[in-house]
């Protein structure tokens, strides 16, 4: 090697080496919030899941979202739900903690609600549910199908025809409206719209649908727990 051309491979090498000694890779460890999760399922269903047989009487007083516990009392899980990756810039005076628990901060349920307007298909995938509303309360009430403890209906009886298609169109929309719940809660903790995240975040998103309607399930409905065993409630 030449010494100009040695003298060459040394800039190229600084000029790369330089940045990079200025930056730090940090792992930010992202907990799934259960609770504000179930809050912004039980405030968008109460918007808009309306059956066609109640309407909301006209000016009605506009019920508030429950605000919860502040941030710091909540309880999540020992193990985070999602890691971020991100490449810091460093400074002159710097604090660097790696692998510290992090969530969105702020009024959670909010944020999610307000993320979940911004998705046409899943506004109407509650529009859809509570124009059938009626129909699947009736099969619920029948035993011909229970609340399962993965946020979908299951069968637990025979269907006719319409009762078959108002069984799959349900499942449908409420596979909608839980992946909408995956990304806005990867959206407000500002990580990478990738399936990947989405995926990682889904099953909660699921198992938190399941105890709303749990929680919301007539009595003498069959509900499945998350054990996998079925009660009637």
């Amino acid at each position: 090697m030449s010494k100009i051309t040695r003298i060459a491979f040394q800039l190229l090498i600084l000029t790369v080496l330089i940045p990079l000694s200025s930056c730090a890779i940090v792992t930010v460890n992202i907990y799934f919030p259960a609770e504000e999760v179930r809050e912004a399922y039980k405030s968008l269903e109460e918007e808009l899941l309306k059956s066609p047989e109640e309407p909301a009487p006209e000016n009605a007083p506009q019920k508030e979202t429950p605000k919860g516990q502040p941030q710091s009392l909540r309880n999540y899980p020992d193990k985070p739900q999602l890691e971020s990756r991100r490449i810091v810039l460093l400074k002159r005076r710097f604090d660097l903690v790696v692998g510290t628990p992090a969530w969105a901060q702020g009024d959670i349920a909010s944020q999610i609600t307000s993320e979940i307007r911004k998705m046409p298909d899943v506004l109407q995938a509650f529009r859809s549910r509570g124009k059938r509303l009626g129909s699947i309360n009736n099969l619920l009430s029948q035993g011909k199908v229970g609340e399962g403890n993965k946020g979908l209906l299951v069968k637990r009886g025979n269907l006719a025809g319409q009762e078959t298609a108002d069984f799959s169109a349900e499942n449908s929309d409420r596979q909608v409206i839980i992946k909408g719940m995956a990304t806005a809660i990867v959206k407000i903790n500002n990580l990478d719209m990738t399936p990947e995240n989405i995926n990682r975040v889904l099953p909660q998103a699921a198992e938190q649908f399941a105890q709303v309607r749990r929680d919301e399930a007539q009595p003498g409905s069959d509900i499945q727990l998350p054990d996998g065993s079925w009660s009637n409630k």
